[in-house]
């Protein structure tokens, strides 16, 4: 099975993805991992274009993360299920506030600045991308689900326990 995860900053796209990768051994590729190093500076596309082509090669994956130039329109063709995760503002970024906390555990520089508020609270809210998700779940009506609560969103992983 082939999955894709879009959503908001904060939404629990990672969370989600390697809940399922666990449940169903799939194998996840977290975009944001191999776009950016621990301090937040960007890799070199040249490295990461052909990690994502390669990833995509696999019987099974889940991907999460937006980033239009990393084979986005080939992942929503490729997938069986797309998982939008479109919840509230607040619950985005409080997620995401916390998030911040756990990967200063892992080595991450802290990436709370007012770039990351935002960012989280309104740059990746903005109608080009509102729109993208609209157009997706008219598009792959078939096999999109759009999650848009926290209830909706544990309702949805309780079936890959």
């Amino acid at each position: 099975m082939k999955i894709a995860v879009l959503g908001y900053a904060g939404s629990g796209k990672t969370y989600l993805t390697n809940h399922i990768s666990e449940t169903k051994n799939i194998p996840a590729l977290h975009l944001d991992s191999i776009k950016f190093d621990k301090e937040w500076k960007s890799i070199d596309d040249s490295v990461v274009l052909p990690q994502v082509a390669e990833f995509m090669e696999k019987e099974d994956w889940i991907i999460d993360g937006y980033y239009k130039y990393l084979f986005y329109d080939e992942r929503l063709e490729k997938a069986d299920l797309i998982v939008l995760l479109l919840l509230p503002r607040l619950t985005c970024f409080y997620r995401a506030v916390k998030r911040t906390s756990s990967r200063r555990q892992d080595g991450y520089k802290n990436d709370l600045n007012w770039w990351f508020v935002k960012f989280t609270l309104f740059g990746c809210r903005n109608k080009e991308r509102r729109q993208s998700y609209n157009e997706i779940a008219e598009k792959y009506k078939d096999k999109t689900v759009v999650l848009k609560t926290t209830r909706q969103v544990n309702e949805f992983m309780k079936r890959y326990r």
